[in-house]
Parts: structure tokens; sequence; C-alpha cells
């Protein structure tokens, strides 16, 4: 049945002739350059069509719609995809950056709050100010140079903003170090950063997790800055009072500071990746980049008079880039909170009068999990108008959004390293966006690849090209690496950045980023992620998504969170299936129950095989679970002090797994 709504489209000659001159502008000079003259004619069809339509004529639309039924959402992307190009090449041909837009806002409304914060209230001129002190103290007292890096340890809060602006405003990148991080870890992104400076929060635990390393600092030859009003005094003599230092600076802007920036060359800040499969490695984020990150929020309409409530972290992509830069981008206001809290989030939201909120989908599960209140979706200012992030469950979609009354899931995707993001435009449950033929056809970005599971690399054919996967077939996702999107990579070891390409997909010579995501494109173009494919293993000659059978696990009433890996069985080929269990509270593991739950939920290669409870799981700043010292320490009772059961079939329960019946499993006695 042909949607009325759509068809109403096609009557609105405003609308199709700003669609038909957008097309027109964008389709031209790529099918001038475009070898594949065989798309000519599908083309010519769709300029046809709007001609058409535009004249009044109803039944071409008709017969493009029914032939070709994502017509109308090509339309709209390319015509948002067009204003984004038109302003990357108008910033990039001046040297505009992310720098001079916030400037820019500072001139045209500095008064306007740009940051809320508890019941602090700071507007983009008392920002500015802030961050034009620490400029000129660090560049006048020769701290902090051109290029220079500069590492900032801080919870979110405004001075993290005007600190991360400040160092920008001399010209230097800052390496934004994740605030879990302790001793090994620490020490590793500082030196990886190759950075002689260090501004830590006042907070007591980030001033202690640098006494820890002290030693270490000392020997790279690295000075600690604190920033902040303290109520006891610094923890070493060592440490300085940037706050102190700089109270006498002026807040006038120094463009001199920052002369020879290149916005095409020069990089912003470092961030780092969560670590969930070793060390961090950072990744570094060139003022390009930076911009095209922060326009993510046009194909989301954010609007001026949005306040943009965030409580991720912002040390990471996704709230630095994606939400921070939007926000700078367009002129919005934030609001802040230090850490993420369920109890407070929805409190917050009111309190600020937020009309955004940013989300990943752990945070989202921990809200649909928290008991429910006659307050839920209840707003002094109406409703959300919009919840953006990453890795909304489709299980938990609709109730999401329902439940707290917001009107729209803008879901995007990208990684922290990667080249290229996709956008959920129309708010489809469960997809990341959407790539459809036409768009295929004049980005040329996205493939998904057949590829080895266990591995996360690509499937090849004999002539050593890559076996691209057919529509609705899950596979490894790739992005081409080009001068329009090139990869900016991770810092040190070239290796590093080497390992994340894959050479030779289409035709020799091409260059494409491994994402290391199952994903899988259907037959209307929609986009699903499917799984980390570092967190997929292979059992019984099948491949287990650990997302699939983590889901499964939590409709079990009695578990608050579950983990899934793979755990090495002697003699055996592949990773048997084993969970990490975190129960509710005055719940135990009723086991003959959780064996029928899992059998009638999941195929019998997929269930866990090994269950082992715990009183938390270990998670990344971002709340990504850490899988690999679980993996690491398997499914040995004699190192591991945590309950764990095994899969017994033949009594259809879980069973005890004691050193006998580990033995037992090692040497096949017991069956797996």
């Amino acid at each position: 049945m042909v949607n009325t709504g759509v068809l109403a489209k096609f009557t609105d000659t405003q609308y199709l002739t700003s669609c038909l001159a957008a097309v027109y502008s964008y389709l031209k000079p790529n099918l001038e350059r475009s070898p594949r003259v065989k798309m000519l004619p599908f083309v010519t069809s769709l300029v046809s069509y709007c001609v058409y339509a535009l004249l009044g004529l109803g039944v071409p639309s008709l017969i493009i719609y029914i032939l070709y039924p994502p017509i109308l959402w090509d339309l709209r992307y390319i015509r948002r995809l067009i204003r984004i190009e038109k302003g990357k090449k108008k910033y990039f041909g001046s040297n505009f950056t992310i720098l001079d837009q916030y400037e820019k806002q500072v001139r045209v409304q500095g008064t306007k709050n740009f940051l809320l914060f508890q019941n602090q209230q700071y507007t983009y001129s008392d920002v500015n100010k802030q961050a034009n002190k620490i400029m000129n103290y660090l560049v006048r007292n020769n701290e902090v140079k051109l290029r220079d890096v500069v590492c900032l340890l801080m919870y979110n809060e405004p001075a993290f903003i005007w600190t991360w602006l400040g160092i920008a405003k001399c010209g230097a990148t800052t390496a934004l170090l994740n605030n879990h991080l302790r001793g090994k870890s620490l020490i590793h992104c500082i030196k990886i950063s190759e950075g002689k400076k260090i501004i830590c929060g006042r907070d007591a635990e980030l001033m202690e997790a640098l006494i820890e390393i002290k030693s270490d600092l000392d020997e790279l030859g690295i000075q600690v800055f604190v920033l902040g009003h303290l109520d006891t005094p610094l923890p070493s003599d060592d440490f300085k009072d940037l706050t102190k230092l700089s109270v006498n600076s002026s807040d006038e802007n120094n463009l001199d500071a920052r002369k020879g920036l290149d916005i095409l060359k020069d990089t912003c800040v470092y961030i780092y990746t969560s670590g969930t499969t070793g060390l961090p490695k950072a990744t570094r984020m060139q003022y390009r980049r930076i911009y095209s990150t922060s326009m993510i929020m046009t194909l989301f309409d954010i609007q001026p008079d949005d306040v943009f409530y965030i409580c991720l972290p912002l040390y990471h992509s996704a709230a630095f880039g994606v939400a921070l830069q939007g926000i700078i981008n367009v002129g919005a206001t934030a609001a802040l909170r230090k850490k993420f809290s369920v109890r407070e989030f929805w409190s917050d939201v009111r309190q600020y009068r937020a009309t955004v909120i940013h989300y990943i989908g752990e945070t989202a599960r921990y809200l649909v999990q928290a008991p429910c209140s006659d307050q839920d979706g209840v707003y002094p200012h109406g409703c959300i108008r919009l919840g953006v992030g990453n890795g909304m469950p489709s299980d938990i979609w609709r109730e999401f959004q329902e439940r707290f009354n917001i009107k729209r899931i803008g879901e995007f995707y990208g990684a922290s390293e990667g080249n290229f993001l996709i956008s959920n435009l129309d708010g489809k449950v469960g997809t990341v966006g959407r790539y459809t033929p036409l768009i295929k056809y004049l980005l040329r970005v996205l493939q998904i690849l057949e590829c080895d599971m266990e591995t996360a690399e690509p499937i090849r054919s004999p002539d050593g090209l890559c076996k691209i996967c057919p529509r609705g077939k899950p596979g490894l996702l790739a992005t081409k690496i080009s001068r329009r999107l090139p990869l900016d990579g991770y810092i040190g070891d070239k290796i590093l950045t080497e390992k994340k390409m894959i050479r030779n997909v289409l035709r020799k010579g091409d260059v494409y980023f491994n994402t290391g995501d199952l994903m899988m494109i259907d037959v209307d173009g929609y986009v699903y992620f499917k799984d980390r494919l570092g967190n997929t293993f292979r059992w019984k000659g099948e491949n287990v998504a650990t997302t699939e059978v983590e889901l499964a696990i939590l409709e079990n009433k009695q578990i608050e969170s579950a983990n899934v890996y793979g755990v090495k069985i002697e003699g055996k080929d592949g990773r048997a299936g084993m969970a990490s269990l975190v129960l509710k509270k005055n719940e135990s593991l009723n086991c003959q129950k959780f064996y029928t739950h899992v059998m009638d939920r999941l195929p019998s290669y997929a269930c866990p095989k090994f269950v082992r409870i715990k009183d938390s799981i270990e998670v990344t700043g971002t709340y990504k679970h850490r899988k690999v010292n679980l993996i690491k320490e398997g499914f040995d009772p004699r190192s591991i002090s945590d309950p764990m059961f095994y899969m017994n079939d033949g009594e259809k329960t879980y069973s005890i797994l004691d050193e006998e019946a580990f033995n037992s499993i090692q040497s096949g006695s017991i069956r797996m």
C-alpha cells in the first residue's frame, strides 16, 4: 500500500523545487567525472521525475515512488549533505577552525548561556575570557607553544571546556585523558602523547592518580598544573596552581598565539580508544575532522535555542566531538553533569529544561531498568525533542522513547579512529542509518565484506580482492579512505594505523578502514549494527554474537547485567560461550530455570556453556564491558574465587563448576 503521507510530498511544489535544485547541483559534477555511465539512465529518470512532478503530472511521480521507494529519503539526505559539503568547502578554504566558530559565537551572542553546571551559568563570553586567561598565561610564560601537546585530566565541568579552548588558542594539541585510568594505563596514555604538561582538575582522586605515578612523570620531565579552587594544599610542591598563576592574566584574545595553524593538517585533540582489548591507543582528531564531526548535529536539526544535556565523559569522541562541537557550531547551550547518574538524570533534564539528551546504549538500558515513576516523561518544558547517541538497543528503543516522552531518536554510528559517520534520520527502530543504491552510488564509501568472524579479517577471492556481502547478510564494515575522507590514524607506531587498513578491496590499490564491526545492510538500504567482531566468537562451526546472547540473558528478571565472551577449552576448536552475571539485589540464580531460559531463546551453540557470578562488571569510561581480562582468566576454579557453573545438558541445568568438573571438561569426560 502506498503511504499517502509520503505521496503528499509529491504535490508540494516548493519542496520538490528545492530538492531538484539540490540534487541537480550535486549530481552534475559527480556524473561528469563518473566512469559508471550505466547509472546515467537511472539518474536521468530521477531528474525527469522531479521535472514531471513540478509540472503537476502525478503519474510519473507515483511510478518512480513505486519503482524506487527511497526517493524522498534520498532527496532529503542529499539536501543536507550538500549543506554540509558547502560548509566544509567554505571553512576549509578559509582556514576557519572550530575556534574561529566559537569566537564568532562570542561576537554574535556573547551574553547567551553556553554552559549550565549545577547551579552555575556561563555565557559564551564568560567561557571565552577564562580560556583567554589560560592561553595568555601559558604563552607568555613559554609553557606552551604552537603544536605542543598538553594532557588534560578532568571530570565533566566548565573548566574542562575552557581549558581545552585555552590550550587550542595556544595552537597546541590537547590529549584528553580518560579520568578512570590509573597506574600503568594512565602513564601509558601520557607517554604516547609526548606531552610535557598536564592540567589536572581539582578533584582529590585525580591528583592522587598523578601522585601514584609521580616518579614516572618526573622521569619524563612532565609538569603538572592543577586548575580549580582547592580546599586543601596541593599534594606536591612540584604541582602548580594554574588558577592562581593565571588570575592576573589578560582575558583578551591573542590570535598570534595560533598563527600558522592549518585546519587541514593540524591536530586539535588526541582521543583514546576505550581499551576494551588492551592498552588504549590515541587517535588524532584534526581540525578538519572536528568540523566534519560537529556537522552531524546539522543532520539532526539542532537549533541555537536547544539545551543539550551531556553526562557522558567529555574525553570521549561522542561527547566531545559530536555533542560539544555540534553545540558550538550552531550556538546552542550545553548542560553538563560530572558523571552519568540514573538517579539524577531526569531531574537534571527538568532543571536545565533540556530539549536534547545524549545517550549510549548502556546508559539507555540503565535508565529503562530504573523503577517507573509517575514523573517519567513529564517535563516543565513539554517534552524532549531529540535523544541523540549510538548503540540504542532495539529491544528497549520504543520503550525508552515512549516512557520518557522523547519525540525522536537520532541514532548514529562512527568510530573514534574512523573516517565516516552514518546517521538514522527517520527513526527506524534498530538501525544506525541508511545506505540506499543512489547514496551508495554518489558516496561510494561503505562496503560490507565477507570476513573471518574471529580475526575480523576479510575473506578474499582468488583474484586477491575482497568478497562483498549481499544485502541482508552480516559482514565486516569497511569505509573507503580517500583524499575527501582521510584516516587521521593513531599516534606513535605507524603499524597500529596500518593494521586498521584493508588494501585491495574492490580494485588493486584502493584502501579501506577496518571498523572491526559486524554490520548488515537490508534490502531497503537500512544499516544495522550487529556486534563488535572482537565480541564475536566461533563455536561448533557457528558464529556467536555476544550482544545477541546478552540480550537474551537479560530477559531473565533475576539478572541485572551480563557480559558474554568466549573461552578456550583444551582440545576444542573455537571458543565456548561464558557469561559473567550480576544478579539483582536479594536474588540468587535458579540454575534449572536459567537453563530453560537460555535454551528457549538461543540456539544450542549460542547458549553460554559457563556462568560466573560477580558482584559487578568492569566497564570502560563509556560503559562498555571489559572482556580481555575475563577471557584470559577463563573458567579455571583454581584461580577464580567467584561462583561458577557449567551447562549440564544431561540434567538440564547448570551444575557447580569445581576442580573435579573442570578437569573432566578439559579431558573431555564431560562434553560441552
